[in-house]
């Protein structure tokens, strides 16, 4: 066989071996590429109370700012627009103005002030927060209800006592499902007059259903929810309100 020939055919055999290891080196380097995650900072911090005070962590994220404690009325999370401004008396403590109203204090602007246990507020954290605050969270993926509708498990809180469910909010409705059936309910958001959010743990449905023995005024709706509620979920059933 002439040499030129058996080159030829060298060649053909060789390049199909060269293209086969391609692949996975390939792959290799995907899987070394660095991935980008969101900006979180955690520390463990103690909220100061008007007297006495609760321990937890606080988490500073890219669209809001928890507190995570076992002392479930103080649980809360922020998005950005619900802060009016972050303030860093010294650098180790925290102090967070919000818009909520103090009852005992004629409606004045709450400040959650938190004492870091371990570590301080950088430069880096603190000009991170003041950046974000009064700045509405981009679109949250969990706007759109996966299967239609979101499910929380709740107490509904009575006078005296209370009883277990779910509530269940869809696009059109909010429904509340419990064995105990006198107190099962349907709303359309036109039925529904405000909703409020006092913690993470809580939520509040004001209806335009009269109570009797209150001569006709709002029934109001008081629920303890088992897990905290995702701002997403509160910003999808404000959305349908009517204006």
């Amino acid at each position: 066989m002439p040499a030129k020939t058996l080159e030829k055919k060298q060649q053909v055999m060789i390049r199909p071996s060269i293209r086969f290891l391609q692949v996975p080196a390939l792959a290799a380097l995907l899987l070394l590429a660095p991935t980008v995650s969101a900006k979180t900072f955690t520390y463990r911090v103690r909220h100061l109370h008007t007297m006495g005070s609760c321990q937890g962590r606080l988490i500073v994220g890219e669209n809001d700012v928890r507190y995570e404690t076992d002392f479930r009325k103080d649980a809360r999370i922020w998005t950005y627009i619900q802060l009016k401004n972050v303030k860093r008396p010294k650098r180790r403590r925290l102090s967070l103005s919000t818009y909520e109203d103090q009852f005992l204090q004629l409606g004045r602007d709450r400040p959650f002030n938190f004492v870091l246990l371990d570590g301080d507020v950088s430069d880096e954290v603190f000009n991170f927060m003041v950046t974000r605050v009064g700045r509405q969270s981009p679109p949250d993926p969990l706007a759109v209800p996966p299967g239609g509708r979101y499910e929380l498990l709740v107490k509904h809180v009575h006078r005296f006592g209370g009883c277990e469910g779910t509530l269940k909010i869809t696009p059109n409705f909010i429904e509340y499902v419990s064995p105990r059936a006198k107190d099962a309910r349907l709303w359309k958001y036109l039925d529904i007059k405000r909703i409020r959010q006092k913690g993470a743990y809580q939520l509040s449905l004001h209806t335009y259903e009269d109570q009797l023995l209150l001569f006709g005024r709002d029934k109001v709706f008081h629920f303890d929810l088992k897990e905290p509620m995702e701002p997403a979920i509160f910003e999808f059933m404000q959305a349908r309100l009517r204006p």
